[in-house]
């Protein structure tokens, strides 16, 4: 798959030491040395920053995905396309003050009068939400430029490193926790400042002012892309941060804390194709726009096996180490244990589709995902409402499990009816049949030996007999075929 498949590689590279700082991060130091409110408090900042960030971003990067290729150009610096992004981000960010700044009693709400962490810290939403807006739009620029593996080396492995080194200092008790969240907000703003820095000095950016001829000829289907996109954007926002914000207001925070930690085991399934996912949308807009259905199919095909494939292997190791995984946590964490497993199912049901969202996303039918996503980010808040009462932080994840089905479900129906791509493949059924076959065959084994040993050997075993299954089942020729294609 070329520049595709090289940084992907990359990205996963990055992404999965990420991954160990992040395992080391928020698995073992977060739930010993800071209280579950003060888990919940950070996950609830980030979650609001989140949301409010990708509506501030007015469906920029949806613009940029769809239409970069017709600026780019280095010669001219991209023919002014940067200044379109700045002036975004400025547009978006006031419009976000605004708004913050009328209803913010009513978005700090939290269950009962114990939300004291979020009076005292919930101004830290302004500046949390600069960067992460910052960070979303100049991230894709990036990505569109095949300088993807920049955000993803500064947000997944620089910024965990400082958030490794700013836990260490709080455990030694070198500085407080209102010194660590104030140091923690300001380290989000390094990604978007280093790729800025970055694309400036490899002449890719200019504030001059955008060519007129193409804005003239593109500049109103720009509008109206944006303006889908930030439904759309917003849609999947409230899909992946909603159930945190819900969770504080009815549970407080220390449950939006123990839900935090565990939907972060559960997200681990996801990491193949956010590597990938990325990158590819400037190239099947590329192909959609040469018509190229054989090389979309090609693409579509390879992007289900590699990130399905990866992410039944990854959920399937955590759910055969479960008991290990909560050796780890502190004991009161075990109530996320089916927050992990609903999570995590829901990540992979959202594997399946490979890269189909994205070329849903890139075709002409990109205003159906736009309606589709939104309708269900709101979705995602009605079934939050349900079961959030009724199963609590569990509920929350089923909640989330039982949205992406639906989602997953109506989008590779529109991949196989209207782009007339065969969505649903054999794979899509002996992939998760040699999970669960391999899953059962190491569930037999279970010797009385210490959680650690237990963990390694039954990661090892579990490994091999899934690779031997999907080359039984011919998913893979050999395993050579399969990391070349991932």
């Amino acid at each position: 798959m070329g520049t595709i498949a090289k940084q992907t590689i990359q990205n996963s590279f990055f992404s999965y030491l990420g991954v160990i700082l992040g395992g080391v991060n928020i698995a073992i130091l977060y739930p010993r040395i800071f209280s579950e409110e003060q888990v919940g408090l950070i996950n609830v900042l980030i979650a609001v920053s989140a949301m409010f960030a990708q509506f501030s971003s007015l469906g920029v990067n949806g613009v940029t995905n769809y239409f970069f290729h017709h600026f780019r150009d280095k010669v001219s610096r991209h023919k002014g396309y940067f200044s379109i992004i700045a002036s975004v981000i400025i547009v978006g960010y006031v419009l976000f003050l605004i708004i913050f700044g009328l209803f913010k009693d009513q978005i700090l709400s939290s269950k009962a009068e114990e939300s004291v962490l979020l009076g005292q810290y919930g101004a830290y939403i302004i500046p949390i939400t600069f960067f992460t807006l910052s960070f979303l739009v100049t991230d894709i620029y990036a990505a569109v430029l095949s300088k993807s593996v920049i955000g993803v080396f500064m947000q997944e492995f620089i910024f965990r490193c400082i958030n490794l080194v700013l836990s260490l200092l709080f455990l030694f008790n070198i500085i407080d926790f209102s010194l660590f969240l104030f140091l923690y907000v300001l380290a989000l703003g390094l990604p978007p400042t280093v790729i800025v820095f970055e694309l400036y000095r490899t002449g890719n950016i200019s504030l001059r002012r955008p060519d007129k001829s193409l804005l003239s000829v593109h500049g109103l289907k720009m509008i109206s892309v944006g303006a889908f996109y930030i439904l759309s954007g917003f849609g999947g926002m409230l899909i992946t941060y909603i159930d945190r914000y819900m969770i504080n207001i009815f549970l407080g925070l220390g449950s939006t804390g123990i839900y935090s930690i565990s939907n972060y085991v559960g997200t681990l399934v996801q990491i193949p194709r956010r590597a990938m996912g990325k990158i590819a949308a400037t190239s099947l807009a590329g192909l959609w726009s040469k018509h190229d259905i054989g090389q979309l199919q090609d693409l579509y095909y390879k992007s289900v096996v590699s990130q399905l494939g990866v992410g039944v292997l990854i959920f399937i190791g955590i759910w055969i180490n479960i008991d290990a995984v909560f050796e780890i946590l502190p004991v009161s964490y075990q109530a996320g244990k089916w927050v992990i497993f609903f999570i995590g199912l829901a990540n992979l049901l959202h594997s399946a589709m490979g890269l189909g969202g994205v070329i849903v996303v890139t075709s002409e039918y990109y205003k159906l995902n736009t309606y589709l996503t939104f309708i269900l980010g709101i979705l995602a808040i009605g079934t939050n409402l349900i079961f959030i009462p009724i199963w609590g932080i569990t509920g929350a994840a089923f909640a989330s499990a039982f949205s992406k089905f639906i989602y997953v479900g109506i989008n590779m129906f529109v991949i196989q009816h209207k782009l007339e791509i065969r969505s649903i493949r054999i794979e899509h059924f002996t992939i998760p049949l040699a999970g669960v076959v391999s899953y059962y065959l190491i569930s037999l084994f279970n010797p009385e030996w210490h959680w650690i040993y237990l963990l390694i050997v039954r990661s090892l075993f579990i490994t091999v007999a899934y690779l031997m299954l999907l080359k039984l089942f011919r998913v893979i020729p050999n395993l050579k075929d399969f990391v070349k294609n991932f």
